[in-house]
């Protein structure tokens, strides 16, 4: 890592006669001081210049990154801010504010907001899986990088863990208050970055060739580390350019096989709305299919994981009947999130359902049960805004950043009363 040529060649001489490592040799002749790093505004600056962003973006992301003691969990304490989780069509509308373009009046109110609010750490704005899948079918890296921007720059790349992480939780806690038993250790829901989105906690980490911590000081590694990934957390939202494409292909890359997966959910949705349709389906019983389909399909995994894991037999768990299993999947919260708007959709005569609706039901599953204002379109917020399954988390639902105007700071000041 050192660019003293002279100290590497001492090193490479000591490995010599002792058969230390580079790391070891390199402790050993530590007497001599590593040359300074530039600090990290210079760091983001040339890195800037070199892929094309600005650095200012990434001031929240870089203060979250390096107060974060357990990377890629938030840094203590930030888990208890009011969290706010925005739709796609308001990251367009908030990064047409930060343009200086505004649609309307409120979206730039809205903008300044929240830049402000997350700045002083009153408010995290958490991403899901669902917000990067959506950007990466963008196919304008103008417009991937103008989203880019504005979500570093008001998100710091905060997310809620993965979808299977959550669920296989709640699924854990609805068996252990169903059968008595102890109740699952809590998970940590929010994190920092991508990875940690799809419920992966690895991360990127500066080693030696050898694999050993590199003969740095603690303090220069951390500031390594921290750039590095909030840089690649950047470049990762942001997406590749076009001239990019082949060179990603060879090595995998391959963004249609997440869409392959979405247009058969879609066809699972739309080959029920048919059967309903034509009678071969009775919408009386319209609920009772909605949660036995999501049984099936959203929650096998998980409910096999969960019975083995407290070792109850499967056919304990479905000798309970009906009633009972309605009960035990409407205490999922995610579960219950998604049924609702699933059933209500089916209801909706004449609605052809989408890919919008899956993202939506996934996004929604992941973000109302551990948020405290959602952010979402028309339709969904009119489905889901007086549901059960909502109002028993106790979650602001709304489609209007003019509502999120309205609402935000009164919330802002009740929790700074409820912590005085």
């Amino acid at each position: 890592m050192t660019q003293d040529k002279a100290r590497k060649t001492e090193i490479r001489a000591r490995m010599a006669s002792t058969g230390e490592t580079y790391t070891q040799a390199a402790r050993r002749l530590g007497d001599r001081p590593e040359p300074s790093l530039p600090p990290v505004e210079t760091i983001l600056a040339e890195a800037g210049k070199k892929f094309g962003f600005d650095p200012a973006v990434l001031t929240l992301a870089m203060s979250l990154c390096t107060e974060a003691d357990r990377y890629p969990l938030l840094p203590a304490g930030a888990t208890r801010r009011l969290k706010v989780f925005l739709d796609m069509k308001d990251w367009v509308a908030l990064a047409k504010a930060r343009l200086g373009r505004p649609e309307y009046p409120h979206d730039q109110v809205a903008y300044d907001m929240l830049r402000d609010a997350t700045g002083r750490g009153d408010v995290i704005v958490p991403l899901t899986s669902t917000t990067f899948w959506e950007i990466d079918r963008i196919s304008s890296l103008r417009q991937r990088t103008d989203l880019a921007d504005v979500i570093a720059e008001i998100s710091g790349f905060v997310t809620i863990t993965g979808r299977s992480v959550l669920v296989g939780h709640q699924v854990r806690t609805a068996l252990a208050d169903r059968f008595s038993a102890p109740a699952p250790a809590p998970v940590d829901v929010f994190g920092l970055g991508q990875p940690f989105a799809t419920g992966d906690r690895r991360r990127f980490a500066v080693a030696g060739r050898d694999g050993a911590a590199p003969a740095l000081q603690a303090d220069a590694v951390r500031l390594i580390e921290s750039v590095g990934r909030v840089i690649g957390e950047y470049m990762m939202l942001r997406g590749p350019a076009p001239e990019e494409l082949p060179e990603l292909r060879a090595l995998g890359y391959r963004p249609e096989e997440v869409e392959k997966v979405e247009r058969q959910r879609v066809a699972r949705e739309r080959d029920l709305a048919a059967r309903l349709a034509r009678g071969d389906a009775r919408s009386g019983h319209l609920a009772d299919i909605v949660h036995a389909r999501h049984l099936y399909w959203e929650l096998d995994e998980q409910l096999r994981s969960g019975l083995e894991y407290y070792g109850i037999g499967i056919e304990d768990f479905f000798s309970h009947g009906k009633q009972w299993l309605t009960e035990f999947l409407d205490g999922i919260p995610s579960a219950a999130v998604a049924m609702t708007l699933t059933e209500k959709n089916f209801r909706f005569a004449g609605r052809d359902l989408s890919g919008n609706d899956v993202r939506d039901g996934d996004a929604m599953s992941a973000a109302i049960p551990y948020c405290d204002i959602v952010m979402t379109d028309k339709h969904v917020a009119a489905q889901l805004r007086r549901s059960p399954a909502v109002t028993r988390q106790g979650t602001v639902v709304l489609s209007r950043l003019r509502d999120l105007n309205d609402a935000l700071p009164r919330l802002i000041a009740d929790r700074a009363a409820s912590a005085a």
